[in-house]
Parts: C-alpha cells; structure tokens; sequence
C-alpha cells in the first residue's frame, strides 16, 4: 500500500477526482506549502443521498469536475466507484482549509473549516475523512449539519450518505417549524427523516433550561410527522410532574396518529373522570379521533369523530359520544352527523342530522351555552337539483324536542315530523314585460300521537319590473297561495278540501348616490312598499303549523336606507371599499286584516306598526357598533332591543357590550372582554346579567398565565344550576394536556 506522501510525490500536488476526469475545465488547485492555509474545493460526482436541499455555487476558488468526457483518459479508479459515478450527476462539494487524498482507500481528509455540501444541504466540523467507496463521512468537532431550517449539532458524527443513516455523540436536533427541540448522548439517524434515542428530552421551550421537558426513553422521531417514546416523565423546570407509560408528540404541524394526551378532573356530575384519546390520520382526506371515557360517578363509556373530504367540494363528519350511566342504569349518548355530497355541479345531497338518548342528556353532559340550555333537535337529509331558473328539492325533516310540555311531558311522540317534503321552486321566466315565478310544495305531516296528513300547496306569481325615467325603481307582483289537504286521526276534514288566497304587492324606491372627495360613497334610498293579502276563515282546516293560518292583511310601509362606504388604495394602487355604516328605518300603517310576529307581541288594534331600526356602524376596521331594535309609538314603549358594541384586536384581544331586550320575554346584559395583564397574563370575562331577574344567568372569569412555550389557565364558571373551577395546562406544540375541574 502506497502512503499519502508518495501518492502526493507522485501527481505533484494536484488531487485527481477517482473515476471521473475532465478533459478540459478548471484545474484542481494543488496543495499549498506547510503552514500556509490551504483551500481546496472537490465535486465528487456521486449518487449521495443523504444531503438534499437546492444548489449553492461552489465555494471562492473551488474547482468543478464534471463526469469523464468520451475518450478522456483517466486513472484506472478503484473498482465500483467508476460506474458509480457514471450511473448519477448528483453533485457533492467537499471544501477544507486543508485537504488530502488517500488512493488505495480512496478516502478523503479534511481539517479546518470543513464544509460537505448537496444542492444546499450542508455537514459542517473541524475535521472531517470522507470515503468514496463506503460514500462514509465521520465528522468532529464543532459538528453541524444544516437542512433547511433544520440543524442538527453534536461532538462526533458518523454519516452513510447511501443508507442515510448516521450516529452523533452529544448531540441535539433543532426542528424550527415547531421549534422542536431534541437532545441524547447517543443520537441515531435511521433514516432521511428518521431518528431514534435509547434516551433523551425534548421540548419547545428556548434556552439551555426550559420551562417544560419531557424525559423519555426508546424514543423514535420522524421528521413532519411526530415523535413516539415510552415510560415519558414530564418536568416543570427540573420538578418530575407526571408519567405516561407511551406518549405521542407532533414534530410538525402535519398530522399524524398516535395518542393524544389525556383530559382528566373532577365534577359533581362525574365524579373523577379521565378521558384518553387515540387520533389516527387515515389518509390525507379523512382521520378519526376514538376515546376511553371514565366516570367514577356516571360509569364507563366511549366516544369518537370521523372527519372526511371527498372530490369535487364533497366532505362530512360522524360524531358520537356514550356510555353507560350508572346512576340511571341506561345507556345515554348522541349521534351528529354532516354530510355534502356533490353529486354533479347542479345536483346536491346534504344531510344533517343530531340524535339523543333523551332529553335530560345535555343538561347533564352539555359545556357550553347553547349546548346545555338546547330546545330541540332537528335532522334533515335533503336532495336537491337546480336549474337556471328552477330547483327541485326532496327529502326528510325530523324534530326532536328537548323540553317537556304539557302535551309531551315524557317524550317525543306529539312533535311533528316532516316525513317526507317536496318542492318545487321556479323564478324569473319572462312572459312578455312579466316575470312568472312558482313555489309549491307537498308535505307529509307525521306524529305518533295526533292528527298527521298531508299539505299541498301551489304558489304562483307575476311580477313586473321597471325603471322610469332611468331614476326610480318601480316593481309590482301579483299571485294567489293554494292549500289542499289530505288528513287523519284528530281534526280530519275530507280528502281535497283546502283554501286560496291571493296576494298583491308594489314598490317604489329613488336611489340617490354623491361621491365626497373621491374616497366616501353615500347611498340614500328612500322607499315606499304596499302588502296585500286576502284574508279568509280558516278555523276549519287543519293546523300543523303556522303556513296553515296564512295572516291576510292590507299595509302601506316606508323605508329610508343610509349607506356609507369608503375607499382607500394600497400600495400597489389596488383599491379597497369597507363600509362604515349601514342602517334602515321603517315603518307600516295597516288598514285591515291581523299581524304576525313571533318574536314579540302584537297588538292588533293598532293600525301603526313597531317603528324599525337596524344598522352597523363602523369608525375604525376592527370596531363595529350594531343595533336591531323595534318601538312602539301609540304605546310609546320598546317592543325589541338589540344594541352591541364590538372591539377586536390582536392575540385575542376583544371586548363586546351588549343589551339584549324583548318585551315579556328578554331582558339582560351581556359582556365579554379579553384583555392582557402586564405580559404574561391574559384575562377573559364573559357574563350575562338579567335586568328583570336580578341576577346573573351564567358568568366566566379566566386568567391566562402565557410563556414562549406553555400556558396556564384558571378559569371560574357559575351558571344555573352548575358551579365550576377549570384549570388547563397548555403546551406549545402538543396543545391541552389536561383539565383539572373542581366544584
């Protein structure tokens, strides 16, 4: 075997590249003198691996060695590494302050300021020997390899850049998309994105003492995907906290499966309950969530969610919760379910549908407002198909009640279902200077106990549109509403028997728009509209709902809208329009027939309706003022108000003030605020007050303890009913890891 010395006295200095020479092109520049710094650049024509990022030019004064042109003569290389070579154009840059080349092993050494780069990717050391052959670098001192955004450091490492594997001593993994962060005496790479550590910690916390790590042994990480380890001691500081026996951690946002962590706590409901959830990323287009549910008062039980998306814009969700409760010894559970399916551009099936074992499920399992205090449940699964001018829709509606009356205290069997309904809608076909329009209908009614049957009903209507003197906006509309029916059980009437009404309409409305300063619009529409609608006896005909008793009437009304809208450019001179204010103010005089309103009470020997109001007002991008609200002016009280007062801002920063009002029916006050206190706190209040009861109806008061790298919550919760302590321990990168309730 020749030494390095001979094989330098022989080629004078100048290192050929082993099984590829150039015939013409930039000489490889030869070895300095002793004590002087020496830079030598090789591109090794290789099929390397392990390196993959985008190119970077070579280093100042490096030399390019391209694959060996045809009849170039070259050096017998050592065997394999010719055609090797020969097979791929990948290149690999090698750069040192000093660099030597051993031919019979054909390996190469490397001292000062090492840098083995890939289109990009880069192994930084002090020292560096890399083999041709075996395609083996092992690295030390000041070890860095950078891929991406993405570094590893360590002492010592040893890389394959065929097999991609690798150990590095003392090391640490810095992932940056997550700020994940990895450390292990002995870290090994398994593979391109893969590594595994007999034991180390990671966390997301910055600095050589993080608030928060995780201890764990046999751990496996796969980069864009997640990180698995068991017998995982989390630590506060260097305080030991828990321990999980498997434990599941996102490296990057991409999903993946695995467990989640728990939720656990305790409740005078449940009792003390823990909660383990188990997610599974089935494809790129669906996941399901399944979970173990256990309640030391209520029992054990399950639950999951199944989330998918389907071509063409089609996509749905299946939820489920349930369990066994042990204090009522039956089973009690929900189902909702969403689904759309585009079946083609034109023809749609939907469904959405919501079950419950009973009607005391949410009182007793329900979180959240609107949850715990539900009404009802309804289901509906419908297909539809649509034309230019007309829609055809069928299908099913089931109403589940959640509140007890005095006809159905028990259960659901007086409701009433639509089962099945049909519909045919058509608008806009001219006839001449008219527009016909059509909506129709059919409709079983059905019900366990009390009349059901069937409702037809055909709507038909003309409609006249014009624009006189190119000013003013005129439309008038005639039809007649017919009903049929076909009835069973409780107030039957014969077969075909039903009643029409006709109804008539007119409005007249002047657009009057001014421009100020090129920048603010201002639209004023002033309107008058009148109502017609015959009005009949109808005390005879079934009543299934409210289309039953259609109100006939005879109202001359009045409208005046005010909208205000800005404009302004951005910089690349794209304009942009937001409006600032929008409000409406109306009223009707009636000269006969009756009124309708189901959110407040009428009173019908008034011929002047509630004096209307609604609007939205904008000052500034991100604060919103809205009011909705109804007077009366014979009685001269208030029959609805609706008054907010909305402000957001960044890191949910928020506040809202709002009055709720319904005369008889509503009255309080709603706030809801988030804001910081000092840096790294961040408190939220949410709470309703009633003005008629005294009292509050429900009230939450958190306080958010905030770091780079976790939060803290405790939050306060009294309702009817319901008092609750919460605390919520949140890490960055893993989300909740638990909830601590307290009553």
């Amino acid at each position: 075997m020749r030494s390095k010395k001979s094989f330098k006295s022989k080629w004078k200095g100048a290192l050929p590249l082993p099984g590829a020479v150039t015939a013409s092109g930039p000489a490889v520049t030869p070895l300095r003198k002793k004590g002087s710094r020496a830079l030598l650049a090789c591109t090794l024509l290789l099929p390397l691996c392990a390196l993959s990022a985008r190119a970077e030019e070579p280093a100042r004064g490096a030399a390019e060695v391209a694959p060996a042109a045809a009849g170039a003569a070259a050096p017998a290389p050592a065997t394999g590494a010719a055609g090797v070579g020969a097979a791929n154009g990948d290149v690999v840059r090698l750069s040192a302050d000093s660099l030597s080349f051993d031919l019979p092993t054909e390996t190469y050494e490397a001292k000062g300021s090492v840098r083995l780069q890939r289109y990009g990717a880069s192994l930084f050391a002090d020292r560096m020997t890399f083999n041709t052959l075996s395609q083996d670098a092992v690295a030390e001192g000041s070890v860095r390899l950078e891929r991406g955004d993405d570094v590893l450091r360590g002492q010592r490492i040893w890389l394959n850049l065929l097999s991609r594997q690798g150990e590095l001593l003392n090391g640490d993994l810095f992932v940056k998309k997550s700020n994940f962060r990895l450390r292990g005496d002995r870290l090994q790479k398994t593979g391109d994105e893969d590594y595994h550590l007999d034991r180390g910690t990671f966390t997301t916390c910055e600095g050589e003492h993080p608030s928060w790590h995780f201890e764990v042994t046999d751990l496996d990480v796969t980069l864009n995907q997640y990180a698995t380890g068991r017998h995982a001691v989390f630590y506060a500081g260097d305080v030991p906290l828990f321990y999980t026996p498997y434990l599941l951690f996102p490296v990057l946002t991409e999903r993946s499966s695995g467990l989640l962590f728990p939720k656990f706590g305790r409740s005078t409901k449940k009792g003390t309950y823990f909660y383990q959830p188990f997610y599974w990323a089935i494809s790129p287009s669906q996941d399901l969530t399944v979970g173990l549910d256990l309640q030391s008062a209520r029992g054990v039980g399950t639950g999951f969610e199944y989330r998918y998306i389907r071509k063409e814009g089609s996509q749905g969700m299946l939820l489920g919760n349930g369990l066994y409760d042990t204090n009522e010894r039956r089973f009690r559970g929900e189902v909702v379910q969403k689904h759309l399916e585009m079946l083609t551009p034109r023809t749609t099936f939907a469904s959405d549908i919501a079950l419950v074992s009973d009607r005391a499920y949410y009182r007793d399992f329900g979180e959240t407002a609107g949850q715990y205090n539900r009404q009802l449940h309804e289901s509906s699964a419908y297909l539809s198909h649509r034309w230019d001018r007309y829609e055809a829709l069928g299908g099913l509606r089931y109403v589940q009640s959640l509140q007890p009356s005095e006809n159905d205290p028990v259960d659901n069997t007086t409701t009433l279902q639509r089962l099945p309904l049909l519909s045919f809608v058509g608008t806009g076909d001219r006839i001449g200077p008219l527009y016909f329009s059509l909506d129709s209908s059919a409709v079983h009614f059905e019900r366990e106990s009390g009349g059901t049957g069937e409702r037809v009903e055909l709507h038909p209507r003309l409609s006249y549109y014009a624009k006189p003197g190119g000013m003013v906006d005129f439309s008038l509309y005639g039809g007649y509403h017919q009903r049929f029916y076909h009835t069973f059980g409780a107030d039957t009437v014969s077969t075909g028997e039903g009643e029409g009404e006709a109804d008539a309409g007119a409005t007249v409305g002047l657009p009057l728009e001014k421009i100020y300063g090129g920048t603010l619009r201002h639209l004023l529409v002033p309107q008058l509209n009148y109502t017609f609608v015959q009005q009949k006896y109808q005390e005879d005909l079934p009543f299934f709902d409210y289309g039953d008793r259609v109100v006939g009437q005879s109202i001359l009304g009045w409208a005046l809208s005010n909208v205000f809208t800005t404009k302004r450019f951005d910089d690349d001179g794209t304009p942009r329009y937001r409006e600032l204010m929008n409000f409406t103010l109306s009223q009707g005089y009636q000269f006969s027939g009756d009124r309708r309103d189901l959110l407040t009470f009428v009173d019908e020997k008034h011929h002047w309706t509630d004096l209307m109001l609604e609007g939205r007002l904008s000052p500034w991008e991100r604060v919103t003022l809205a009011v909705d609200s109804r007077y009366n002016p014979v009685d001269n009280n208030l029959s609805t108000g609706n008054l907010s007062l909305e402000a957001k801002g960044d890191e949910g920063k928020e506040a809202l003030v709002a009055y709720r009002y319904s005369r008889e029916h509503v009255n309080y006050l709603e706030a809801h605020l988030g804001f910081p206190i000092g840096k790294p706190f961040f408190a939220t209040v949410l709470a309703r007050y009633s003005l008629d009861g005294g009292g509050f109806l429900e009230s939450r008061y958190a306080l958010e303890y905030r770091r780079q790298c976790w939060s803290i919550t405790t939050a306060y919760i009294d309702r009817t009913g319901n008092r609750e302590v919460m605390v919520n321990f949140t890490l960055a990168g893993i989300g909740l890891v638990g909830g601590g309730k307290v009553f």
